[in-house]
């Protein structure tokens, strides 16, 4: 275990999510803000925060709150400008307060420039940024299923008869061909070019479905629609470990970053690779306690009938397991968990105590 005096930076924080449009509203407009945050950064200073994580605040549809980013390099109106972005860095850098966003890059919006020429130009470039494949029979090219409910990971592309692209998600967020060097190269520049602003790192997002089985083969189905979870050839497989440990040298090691990453379907036995001493991330995430009430099956959070000791052994076993190897990045909840006292507390008369 560390002692005090060699800890790193990032392990004496106490970080704060702020979800930006439900957090403060400065223009009477209905949606929170960055100046609405800045405003607030005082206060936060005055509870003890140290560092504060914005939810996505780049360009946006919002089909999936801001986790589709149409454009990596803007701030979408309604949360403010980058003048406004480098004004809340500013206060918070004068107050003492580090700054990390949410790093989206399994996937981006439909409505990126990237995937609109993609779309647009079977030659273009950009058709390599992203996943396209030839169908089956008027098929999909196989039976995956989106992680987003019923339906396949694949969407026709229009005008182009028998052609699909891939989505671990929402049709809505086409999923990035980490395969392709010059998609790799291009979101390091975007990752670097917010560094330099001064960000102090990152929580990354869905990170270890960047790496997905090249055969694209079919699955043994597991419900009765005939498809198989997508997660079962896309989550956390063979390969994804180059990825990472490129990742990591090419944009946040250099920046002596804070990366927490999203890190689903990692094992316990494999977090010496995650978090360790030479580990891809400073830490991840944890939900075998957290998805405790998590049903299997397709309904997003149905209550499992759990009890306090099986919460209190779950946690026990992530923190002995992680504490062997690294560092937790502890959490009650986020923008994917109910609020705590509907989620621990069941009994609705117990909640004001």
């Amino acid at each position: 275990m560390t002692n005090e005096t060699s800890r790193t930076w990032w392990q004496q924080e106490i970080f704060y999510q702020i979800y930006p449009a439900s957090f403060k509203d400065s223009n009477n407009d209905g949606i929170g803000d960055l100046p609405g945050i800045t405003a607030e950064l005082p206060k936060l200073k005055e509870l003890g925060i140290t560092t504060i994580w914005l939810s996505p605040v780049y360009k946006s549809p919002m089909v999936d709150n801001g986790y589709d980013i149409a454009d990596y390099q803007a701030i979408d109106p309604r949360f403010g400008t980058m003048t406004d972005f480098d004004q809340l860095m500013a206060t918070a850098k004068d107050l003492g307060i580090k700054v990390v966003m949410d790093l989206v890059v399994n996937h981006t919006s439909d409505q990126h420039r990237w995937f609109q020429a993609a779309l647009k130009d079977p030659a273009s470039p950009y058709r390599d940024f992203y996943i396209f494949r030839q169908g089956h029979d008027g098929q999909p090219p196989n039976n995956w299923r989106s992680n987003f409910g019923a339906g396949s990971s694949w969407t026709a592309v229009p005008g182009e008869p028998n052609t699909y692209y891939h989505h671990v998600f929402s049709p809505q967020q086409p999923d990035l061909n980490w395969e392709n060097p010059k998609l790799r190269q291009a979101i390091y520049s975007m990752i670097n070019w917010w560094l330099a602003k001064g960000l102090a790192g990152f929580r990354v997002d869905a990170i270890t479905f960047i790496k997905k089985d090249q055969d694209f083969a079919s699955i043994t189905p597991d419900g009765s629609d005939g498809l198989g979870k997508v997660k079962r050839k896309t989550e956390n497989r063979p390969g994804l470990d180059q990825f990472l440990k490129e990742l990591n040298a090419a944009t946040f090691k250099p920046a002596n970053a804070v990366t927490i990453g999203e890190a689903s379907g990692v094992a316990y036995n494999q977090l010496g690779d995650f978090i360790g001493e030479n580990g891809y991330f400073s830490m991840i995430f944890d939900f075998h306690y957290a998805d405790i009430d998590v049903a299997s099956g397709s309904e997003w959070f149905k209550q499992t009938n759990w009890t306090p000791k099986m919460l209190g052994e779950a946690i026990a076993k992530s923190q002995l397991a992680i504490q062997k190897v690294g560092w937790g990045a502890n959490f009650l909840e986020n923008h994917d968990q109910p609020r705590s006292l509907s989620k621990y507390i069941r009994e609705p008369q117990y909640r004001n105590a």
